[in-house]
């Protein structure tokens, strides 16, 4: 069906792999959507080759670049179909509720998502083809290795849905008495050790971490008040774009689950050496401000599942497809507005 190089069947995606074992943890090598489509593009030859000879200077061939779930679909032009609300069961509609409400609204959406024309297995991989059929020879390497290969398994279509639906519990109008417990029930999803929710509703998560704490930091750092006021500009998420972009951040920063074990990330993304260390700055000051907030016995017992973060890289990319110095995440700083003797 397709006219491309044979995808390696030994490497499939992250997100269709089984665990393995933590003494075999390679590092993941991630590709922002944009960044894909960016270097796909016609006339971006140039740009391709800059891109390939600075990736892999000692020429070796392209990285073993992977997209997410959602960055896949989005790298295929496909846009989810609009979430809409729907009434809850009465039994749900109470404190204490949070798990079975979610649950309740995954299932339903999940359910509506698998009968949609445009995310069924045929019509993705008729799309793929069009998009490849469409693209500069020089191309086609870099959209085999993150896409084609992708298409290649019988069930890749089965995470974008379970993200899709569970990005959804994320937006869904929940009454009043439930949101702040619902809340608090899906900042858990920030240290789950799989990738059954994805990096993009997890930074809807960040997102309102920051918002909230930013008052308590620029309180807390008087002497880095315009720091951190930048820091703030960088985090005006607004649209789903927006969020999906920030998903290579996140993967960078705590590493990329499977199973039981936690990769390390490299991540390639165009944007600017200042804007990349700005952006996960401000992504491990949001998160560390949830941190400080919960007990020191719920600290504990989270402790486990922090020891399985894996900070990786971000690799700046130029519009001209050059790569700048790799950014380690882990070197990069925290602000703090709260509680001082975390460890």
């Amino acid at each position: 069906m397709f006219e491309r190089t044979q995808p390696d069947p030994s490497r499939p995606p992250i997100w269709l792999r089984r665990g393995r074992r933590r003494s075999d943890l390679d590092v993941r090598t991630l590709i922002d959507s944009r960044m894909l489509s960016r270097l796909c593009a016609a006339g971006a030859e140039p740009a391709l080759a800059a891109f390939r000879a600075t990736a892999a200077p000692l020429g070796t061939g392209l990285p073993p670049l992977e997209l997410t779930p959602l960055a896949f679909l989005d790298a295929l032009g496909v846009q989810p179909p609009p979430s809409e609300a729907f009434p809850l069961p009465p039994a749900v509609l109470k404190a204490g509720e949070a798990v079975m409400a979610t649950t309740v609204v995954f299932k339903i959406v999940e359910e509506r998502l698998r009968e949609v024309p445009e995310l069924q297995a045929e019509a993705l991989r008729k799309r793929g083809e069009e998009i490849r059929q469409g693209l500069a020879p020089a191309a086609h390497e870099l959209f085999d290795l993150c896409v084609t290969q992708a298409m290649a398994g019988e069930t890749f279509v089965d995470p974008i849905i379970r993200q899709l639906a569970f990005d959804s519990v994320y937006r869904f109008p929940f009454p009043e008495v439930l949101r702040e417990e619902i809340f608090e029930f899906l900042c858990a999803s920030l240290f789950a050790a799989d990738e059954t929710v994805s990096g993009l509703s997890k930074m809807r998560m960040i997102k309102t971490l920051w918002d909230r704490a930013y008052p308590w930091l620029l309180k807390a750092n008087p002497a880095a008040r315009e720091e951190i006021q930048a820091l703030d500009r960088e985090m005006r998420l607004r649209t789903r774009a927006d969020y999906l972009a920030w998903e290579v951040v996140h993967h960078a920063a705590l590493g990329l689950s499977v199973g039981d074990s936690v990769h390390p990330a490299t991540s390639y993304l165009f944007d600017s050496t200042p804007h990349v260390k700005a952006r996960c700055t401000v992504y491990k000051s949001a998160l560390r401000s949830f941190l400080d907030q919960i007990s020191r016995a719920d600290l504990a017992e989270l402790r486990p599942k922090l020891d399985l973060w894996r900070p990786g890289t971000l690799v700046p990319c130029r519009d001209d497809g050059t790569c700048e110095a790799p950014v380690p995440t882990g070197d990069l700083p925290v602000f703090v507005g709260m509680r001082s003797d975390w460890a």
